[in-house]
């Protein structure tokens, strides 16, 4: 069941690439920045209420403190601001800014955790027309009254986040019923937001259990789940996170039952003196699963920092900084970058056809900053230095990267800043309790 959803996974990821035309290669801001309200988190910590907001806010050597982190997440939230990833009128989100209007159950999970994020941080208020209750209480709203395949009864795998409506020319070429990965990020969300606000508790079970019996029957697909318990997927154990906080009895044990496969596995060595669990890594579902998972397993965090760790002795090997990833590449690519490839093989990249990509690994912003989150270290650091000398300034949001020759990927959008609003909070809590 693991390599239909991951396969499943991939296909979403093509298509969404096919309607992603770039028409520039430097994005150039037209939009209008504006401030959040720091009320929370930031007062807490004593910081100004008015970081700097430039590409320069992390220096080599410079020790990274919460104004930087605070300053790194208003960065990423101008992302998120109404016509410029946010649709003015629907208050739905956009997966890739003005180039890609559209959205699936992924990039609502995406923005309900950006949400969250920055009403904790103190980027937002609750109140006003976009506050975090307006925001969210929008697109609980969209949840539950969308339209929905009337074949499947399941969402449209793609809808126009102008309209709230279905945008069939993806949907259409759909080839599962339902999106199960995408459900599985959207519930995530649902569960972080349950748990941060119980006051949209209802609203919410109302919803995954169809408690009004005029929404998706998603209860017929736990079943199916039951079998992933055999599974050494990353991908898996972070969108089954989403569906075992709804469905605990049948499902609670799935998500530490992966990582003890992924765990046991045999393992392999990149660079003479890093081992790693010798299965498909991939980083962005990896360190999702500890910003964003409740409960999260040790034996998660422990493969994290071997990642972490394959990545330093990369550039201590190599002299060249990445941050693996999946997201855009060059030339209407979408790229896989693999520390760990599906067969095998370290430092795998592929492409959205499924052929192996031959040219310079892509940096990611999202990647490289969730390492400093984590890990505070000078290779993470430096990472960052350098991709901020190469990027535009993040008027609208963080770019997604560049590649290790220097050129910066064409594009920028709701994972990459949704990532980092994370990265960012939790650099912010961990900070504040040393």
């Amino acid at each position: 069941m693991t390599q239909r959803f991951s396969k499943f996974h991939f296909n979403r990821k093509i298509k969404f690439l096919l309607t992603f035309v770039i028409i520039v290669v430097l994005l150039v801001s037209f939009f209008v920045f504006v401030p959040g309200q720091r009320s929370n988190l930031s007062k807490w910590l004593g910081i100004s209420q008015n970081p700097i907001r430039n590409s320069g806010l992390i220096e080599s050597g410079q020790p990274v403190n919460s104004a930087a982190w605070l300053g790194v997440a208003d960065n990423a939230w101008a992302y998120f601001q109404p016509g410029v990833g946010v649709d003015a009128n629907t208050g739905l989100p956009y997966a890739g800014g003005a180039y890609f209007k559209a959205l699936t159950d992924w990039d609502l999970g995406v923005y309900i955790q950006a949400v969250i994020d920055a009403q904790e941080i103190g980027l937002i208020s609750t109140d006003g027309t976009w506050g975090s209750y307006a925001r969210l209480d929008e697109v609980l709203s969209y949840l539950e009254n969308r339209p929905l395949n009337e074949t499947t009864h399941y969402p449209f795998w793609f809808y126009d986040s102008t309209t709230g409506k279905d945008y069939y020319s993806i949907s259409d070429t759909a080839t599962e019923s339902v999106d199960l990965v995408d459900t599985g990020r959207l519930f995530v969300a649902l569960n972080n937001l349950k748990t941060y606000n119980q006051s949209w508790t209802q609203r919410i079970n109302n919803f995954v259990y169809n408690i009004n019996g005029n929404r998706s029957d998603y209860s017929a697909l736990v079943s199916g789940l039951e079998s992933e318990a055999g599974s050494n997927s990353i991908y898996g154990y972070y969108f089954d996170s989403g569906y075992a906080s709804f469905w605990p009895q049948q499902l609670g044990n799935i998500p530490n039952s992966i990582m003890n496969n992924i765990s046991k596995s045999s393992t392999i060595t990149t660079y003479g003196n890093v081992s790693l669990s010798n299965v498909p890594i991939a980083c962005e579902p990896l360190l999702c699963s500890i910003f964003e998972v409740n409960n999260t397993n040790p034996e998660l965090m422990t493969l994290a920092k071997q990642v972490y760790l394959a990545h330093e002795a990369y550039y201590n090997a190599t002299g060249q900084y990445i941050a693996f990833s999946e997201g855009n590449g060059f030339s209407s690519q979408y790229l896989w970058e693999w520390v760990i490839g599906p067969d095998g093989t370290p430092w795998q990249i592929t492409t959205s056809g499924g052929a192996i990509y031959s040219g310079n690994p892509i940096i990611y912003t999202k990647i490289a900053f969730s390492f400093l989150a984590l890990y505070n270290s000078s290779y993470a650091q430096d990472t960052i230095v350098y991709l901020e000398k190469i990027l535009p300034n993040p008027t609208n949001g963080y770019s997604d990267g560049s590649d290790t020759a220097g050129r910066v990927v064409p594009g920028f959008g709701s994972n990459t800043n949704g990532m980092i609003l994370d990265a960012a909070l939790y650099a912010l809590k961990t900070s504040s309790s040393k």
